[in-house]
C-alpha cells in the first residue's frame, strides 16, 4: 500500500532520519501504517516486517548487536505479547526505540482496543521502560528525535505511545 504521507506522517519518518534510526522492525496496524512506505523508499533504513510482535522486538534487539539503531513498530497490544523479549533487552541493556499505535486516556474511540492499551502501558510500567504519549502531532518530529537520542545516549528501550488520531492529517 503506497499512500501518499501527510505532515503528520512525514514528521514521524522525518524524526526516525533526524534521530538515526537506520532498522525498523514492523508488524501492519491501524495507525502506524502510514509511515512504512516511507521507511521502505529509504535505502539508508532496513525496514523488515514481522509476524508476531515479540519477534519484531527480538529482531530489533539483534540489530542493536550487529551495529544498528532499531526501531520497533507495533499496535499497543503487541507491547503486552512482547514483555519476555522486552525484559532480556533491558536487563541486558540492548536499546531501542518502540512505537506502538493506542492509549487508553487520549482519542481511542473503541473500546476493544482497551485491552491492548491496558497491557501496552503495564508492560511498560511493569519493566520501568520510560515512555511517553504523543497526541500533538506538531511534537511528533522533535519527540521521537530525542527519543533516539536517549535510546542511543543511554542504551535504555523508550516507549512512545500514539494516540490514534495523530497522524491522521496536517500540522497546524
Amino acid at each position: 500500500m503506497n499512500l501518499p504521507a501527510n505532515a503528520a506522517t512525514r514528521a514521524l519518518y522525518d524524526g526516525l532520519k533526524a534521530g538515526g534510526a537506520d532498522f525498523v522492525v514492523h508488524l501492519p496496524d491501524s495507525v502506524l501504517f502510514k509511515v512504512i512506505p516511507l521507511l521502505e523508499a529509504d535505502p539508508e533504513i532496513q525496514t523488515f516486517t514481522c509476524a508476531r510482535e515479540d519477534e519484531g522486538v527480538a529482531m530489533a534487539a539483534g540489530a542493536w548487536l550487529g551495529g544498528k539503531v532499531p526501531v520497533a513498530l507495533m499496535e499497543g497490544s503487541g507491547l503486552g505479547y512482547s514483555g519476555l523479549i522486552l525484559a532480556r533487552a533491558a536487563l541486558t541493556r540492548i536499546p531501542m526505540l518502540l512505537l506502538a499505535s493506542h492509549t487508553r486516556a487520549l482519542g481511542e474511540p473503541y473500546e476493544y482496543h482497551a485491552a491492548g492499551c491496558i497491557s501496552a502501558e503495564g508492560v511498560l510500567k511493569g519493566l520501568n521502560i520510560p515512555h511517553v504519549i504523543i497526541d500533538d502531532p506538531a511534537r511528533i518530529r522533535s519527540t521521537v528525535e530525542q527519543a533516539l537520542v536517549t535510546v542511543k545516549g543511554q542504551k535504555s528501550i523508550v516507549g512512545l505511545l500514539f494516540a490514534s488520531h495523530v497522524l491522521d492529517g496536517e500540522i497546524a
